[in-house]
């Protein structure tokens, strides 16, 4: 197996913020970064760590940003921010084709970071590479913000895999679901919206396959529709449930990936869309496993995830969409003999501890920031995992077979 949970190569060294609390500065204020915005909220009630800058394209979600943090500091670009002492760690919540760019410029600028999913855009996994290069060599922390890696179980799950307790792991299936495409087609919170100098859409655009696009409202405020930025439900959805697979597997890169899928439903209500809205990834890796991904966003009959080894079977029950959460228990592991189960063994129950919790996942970051230890999803585990959904992407778009060229480290089509 080619790579561990946790791998601590950060140099030793303490994060001091104002106040004795550690500093975060937000880029990208939209929908997603609410959710950070409210638990870093917390943090500071508690001591922990405090908002203290905010930056973004348009300017009334930037100024509304700084009031339901305390009226903290605005900035216009990014690379204003990063020169702000006071941030110590930078929360990256851009769309996905700014992640990367974001990423490196802030570890270049010292600080430590929490990159939302998914680490990249679905074309930029040499970048991606370049993520994790600088991150060594600047000594600093990358947390990738797929919050199903919030467990503390994973480490314990992975030893019993090393241990032969399934035997070889040799098929995968997950899946993400919902009847939905609310995640794709964002709202407009101002229909009459124009590129000016409260909305900056050179900016918005950098980093993109087309820089000198005309101003497009929809592009600007529902950009995960677009492929020009987004990546679909391979990199926004599926990530989730396929990240602490690959980190309990140990896996490298996939030698191969096959994507399909397409839009189904929403065209006909959405008809600017672009992205599918039902998605299919398999990915094979050297020796096994074959992974099965499996996505639809006009049906919400879920599916667990399993993991099947020549001997026993491991069941992840997902909590994702289910309003009766708790009466699922986590993982089940159950030993087989030739195919069937084995009744002279009990299963084995790990509950879940933690799992989905984006506030968990934010805590670690901070503790280890002051530790300097791994956090619990690494850059390491990020830029392999970007690999096979970046693969599927392509596979999908070309109608070809996406391979992994191991000697150049590299997708090849």
């Amino acid at each position: 197996m080619a790579m561990s949970v946790a791998a601590p190569y950060i140099v030793a060294q303490e994060s001091q913020g104002a106040n004795n609390r550690i500093g975060i500065g937000f880029i990208g204020t939209g929908g997603r970064c609410g959710a950070h915005l409210g638990i870093v909220n917390k943090f500071k009630e508690q001591g922990i760590a405090e908002p203290v800058a905010v930056c973004d394209v348009y300017r009334p979600r930037l100024i509304a940003a700084s009031q339901k943090t305390g009226n903290t500091k605005m900035y216009d670009t990014h690379e204003e921010l990063l020169q702000d002492k006071n941030v110590d760690v930078v929360c990256i919540a851009s769309p996905d084709h700014h992640h990367a760019y974001h990423c490196i410029d802030a570890i270049n600028a010292g600080k430590d970071v929490f990159c939302e999913k998914p680490l990249t855009h679905w074309t930029q996994f040499e970048v991606a590479k370049e993520i994790e290069k600088t991150a060594k060599a600047k000594g600093k922390l990358v947390q990738v913000g797929t919050q199903h890696m919030a467990d503390d179980n994973y480490p314990k799950i992975r030893k019993l895999i090393e241990d032969g307790v399934i035997g070889q792991p040799v098929h995968v299936e997950c899946g993400y679901f919902r009847r939905s495409d609310s995640g794709e087609r964002m709202p407009i919170p101002d229909p009459n919206a124009k590129e000016g100098a409260d909305l900056n859409w050179k900016r918005f655009l950098q980093h993109s396959p087309n820089e000198n696009r005309p101003f497009d409202i929809s592009r600007f405020f529902q950009w995960r529709l677009y492929w020009d930025y987004a990546g679909g439900p391979s990199t926004d959805l599926l990530v989730h449930t396929y990240t602490p697979i690959f980190a309990v597997l140990g896996l490298d890169y996939p030698e191969r990936v096959f994507g399909g899928g397409g839009m189904f439903q929403y065209q006909k209500t959405c008809p600017q869309r672009e992205v599918p809205d039902q998605c299919n990834i398999i990915a094979d890796y050297k020796n096994g496993p074959s992974v099965v991904m499996t996505n639809s966003l006009s049906n919400y009959y879920g599916k667990d995830t399993v993991i099947r080894g020549t001997d026993g079977v491991m069941v992840w029950e997902m909590i994702q969409g289910r309003s009766d959460a708790s009466k699922y228990k986590g993982v089940r592991i159950v030993p087989w003999v030739n195919g069937k189960a084995d009744k002279s063994k009990p299963e084995i129950i790990i509950p879940w501890a933690g799992n989905g919790d984006t506030a968990k996942l934010w805590k670690n970051l901070l503790e280890c920031v002051k530790t300097r230890q791994e956090v619990m999803c690494p850059i390491s585990i990020g830029v392999k995992v970007q690999a096979p959904l970046s693969m599927g992407v392509l596979s999908h778009r070309e109608n070809k077979v996406a391979l992994f060229d191991f000697e150049k480290q590299s997708i090849v089509i």
